[in-house]
């Protein structure tokens, strides 16, 4: 198993593909924010900026990547909750899928909604694709670039977003997770939302393998593991007071 610095390395992909993926963890709820981008111009997206702008300014400003995008995978606060903040040193779009919008009432500064399947390009060689994947809520969405997705709280290492909260769905999420398992590779490398599991990523083809969530043959068993000892439409907690 290779060293967080070793992976950290591997997530980084920065010299070497047209595409690179860095990852970072950011906040009390081990959150991993995202710099999606074009290696040859250095443009890039930042993913669910959350917790604290200062330290996602400085570690673009640390890799000399410019933001040139903002992404959010669903609207939960621990995952948009400095997108007015960085919008106050970066004029730029803010993306989120239409349905996500209309579920939560966010809004912003240069909000841009999308439709599942749209595709966004970054810088000259990078494009993604919004995957819509509800289930923790109802327009979360899942980034889609070469041999990668990009998950959100859809799909942790060994583990899937939860689905008591309000706007979440079991049945919902087992049928996403289905669909995701049958559509991509095995080899799709796997970048979650959060820094729950015992690795950063994980392939798809692992995660059929050891995920608990990936097992189940039906509706039913998933359900009931998913929702053991949760009230569903559970708000969420107010969030903590925390800086680095």
């Amino acid at each position: 198993m290779p060293t967080d610095d070793e992976q950290a390395a591997l997530n980084d992909r920065t010299m070497e593909s047209a595409s690179f993926i860095h990852q970072f963890e950011l906040g009390p709820w081990s959150n991993f924010i995202y710099f999606v981008g074009d290696t040859a111009t250095r443009s890039c997206a930042v993913v669910d900026p959350a917790w604290h702008a200062p330290t996602i300014l400085q570690e673009a400003e640390r890799l000399d990547v410019t933001i040139s995008h903002i992404l959010c995978t669903h609207s939960h606060f621990d995952h948009i909750n400095r997108v007015e903040e960085l919008l106050q040193s970066i004029d730029v779009p803010v993306h989120m899928l239409g349905l996500e919008v209309n579920f939560s009432g966010f809004s912003c500064e240069n909000l841009v909604q999308h439709a599942p399947g749209d595709t966004l390009p970054i810088g000259a060689h990078t494009e993604l694709t919004f995957v819509h994947t509800p289930g923790h809520t109802p327009g979360s969405v899942c980034y889609r670039l070469p041999g990668s997705l990009v998950t959100g709280d859809t799909l942790f290492v060994n583990g899937c977003g939860r689905c008591d909260f309000v706007g979440g769905d079991p049945e919902v999420m087992y049928q996403t997770l289905q669909r995701l398992r049958g559509a991509l590779p095995r080899e799709t490398r796997l970048y979650p939302g959060h820094n729950y599991g015992a690795t950063r990523t994980t392939s798809l083809g692992e995660q059929v393998r050891d995920n608990p969530y990936l097992q189940h043959a039906t509706l039913e068993d998933f359900v009931a593991h998913r929702m053991q000892g949760k009230v569903p439409n559970t708000p969420l907690p107010a969030a903590p007071d925390w800086s680095p």
